[in-house]
């Protein structure tokens, strides 16, 4: 090993830092690859300093231990730890929080920022659940279901591109963002934030992003940034996103409810828009057994049905529907302004004859606002 290189541990990684105090006041020009930092002591580290040209031993252990920047500088910008709400700093091939001493993993391109207190038992049932979604084909006799669900997506999205439109790049997360791809499709092209407790499927969303469709250039995916992360610990800084979407995403977070709305508020611009689609416990085909039976009861009969009928989405233990005038009511209190629920005319889940009764109902405006399997409500932050 050259005599002015050292390799020692830090924090739990291995860093190589300078052995020599004057490698730094060489003539000759030095490599430099990683980043500079300070260690708890205040100690300068300077990662890999070799002289150039290098000896082959030299350039063997530089391609060994390379050290890249782990993200994008506009990524970057808007991470802090699920934990401590403190900056993210680079290092080496990873990140860490200089306040509470945790550190990520950037696992190709995608930082991996879970809380220290995430349920074990929680992110295992959602991992079973991302690979059914990831892996199951459509089935020709649910054709009607399946396209419900896609019409309620398009109605979703469309309602973002309408109110996020006009002029001018913004900064817009998907929280939840599974295997959809249809907020790739929005025009003009923003900077998209996808976030995923599934690294799995943040791997398949870049594989599947609709540029042919959108005519985007080469150059355009790279503001597509993937984060790993938890919806109850948002690990984002305060006032970093113009607009946050969540689809079908904090029904697996009941318990939750108001943690989650407080985090949407701050993560959000003044002047932000958040979108929040779930499912409705007070849904025309749905409220008879959300609000009136007992929700250990409920637990157990629907646990029962989806086996009998061999669903293929089962749903988890911990996922329950939530009440839209509850969520409105959270919003409001978390600091909100101009919430508003819309009326949806796709119900997915359900046959044509519901469909139908559905819509027939839904002539009155309060019902499709209110009753729809989704409820889609709109808030801005003053």
């Amino acid at each position: 090993m050259p005599p002015h290189i050292q390799i020692e541990e830090f924090d739990g990684s291995v860093i190589m830092r300078s052995w020599l105090p004057d490698v730094l006041t060489r003539a000759e020009p030095i490599y430099f690859c990683g980043f500079p930092g300070r260690d708890q002591a205040g100690t300068e580290l300077i990662f890999f300093s070799f002289p150039v040209p290098m000896k082959p031993e030299e350039k063997k252990l530089f391609e060994e231990y390379r050290m890249e920047p782990p993200l994008s500088p506009e990524l970057l910008r808007l991470l802090a730890c699920p934990d401590c709400r403190r900056e993210l700093r680079p290092s080496g091939a990873s990140l860490c929080c200089p306040s509470c001493g945790r550190e990520y993993e950037v696992k190709n391109g995608v930082p991996l920022l879970f809380p220290v207190d995430l349920d074990p038992f929680h992110l295992q049932e959602e991992e079973k659940l991302g690979g059914i979604m990831k892996n199951l084909p459509p089935r020709d006799k649910d054709h009607f279901r399946e396209e419900q669900w896609r019409l309620s997506k398009e109605e979703f999205w469309n309602l973002v591109e309408e109110r996020m439109g006009g002029p001018g790049r913004r900064t817009i997360a998907n929280i939840g963002c599974g295997v959809d791809t249809r907020f790739l499709k929005l025009s003009p092209p923003h900077t998209f934030i996808a976030l995923d407790l599934m690294y799995e499927l943040l791997e398949g969303l870049m594989e599947n992003r609709p540029e042919a469709s959108t005519g985007r250039t080469a150059e355009r995916p790279g503001s597509v940034h993937r984060v790993a992360g938890a919806v109850q610990a948002l690990p984002f800084k305060n006032d970093s996103f113009d607009g946050l979407c969540c689809i079908d995403l904090i029904h697996h977070e009941p318990e939750h409810l108001a943690m989650i709305i407080e985090s949407f508020h701050a993560v959000l611009k003044p002047g932000g828009m958040l979108f929040l689609e779930d499912i409705n416990a007070w849904a025309m085909f749905q409220f008879y057994k959300s609000i009136f039976l007992p929700r250990g009861l409920h637990r157990r009969l629907r646990a029962l049905y989806h086996r009998l009928r061999k669903s293929p989405f089962p749903p988890a233990p911990y996922e329950f529907p939530t009440s839209v005038w509850k969520v409105k009511k959270f919003l409001a209190r978390a600091g909100f302004e101009a919430v508003r629920a819309v009326p949806q005319l796709a119900y997915p889940n359900t046959g044509k004859s519901g469909v139908r009764l559905y819509r027939w109902f839904g002539r009155i405006g309060h019902w499709r606002r209110y009753h729809n399997f989704h409820y889609l409500l709109t808030a801005r932050k003053p």
